[in-house]
């Protein structure tokens, strides 16, 4: 499955690696807290707090990285 950039398209609708269609219902990853940034894993854990959204999607990228999740740049 090819590794779709953030922002290129709405992932929400997507199936992610190993999952079959339908796709199940999901909240969106990023969200504030007092003018802080987080984001959820997979697994239900949040990551952050960031100064910022570009920030939080930065560190998500790295997360994703450590995890073998994302092998190349997106």
């Amino acid at each position: 499955m090819p590794v779709i950039a953030m922002g290129k398209q709405d992932s929400h609708h997507l199936p992610r690696q190993g999952e079959a269609a339908p796709v199940p219902a999901r909240s969106k990853r990023f969200f504030t807290i007092e003018a802080s940034w987080y984001f959820n894993t997979r697994e239900d854990e949040t990551q952050g707090p960031f100064k910022n959204l570009g920030e939080a999607k930065a560190n998500l990228k790295t997360y994703l990285r450590r995890c073998g999740i994302v092998h190349t740049d997106i």
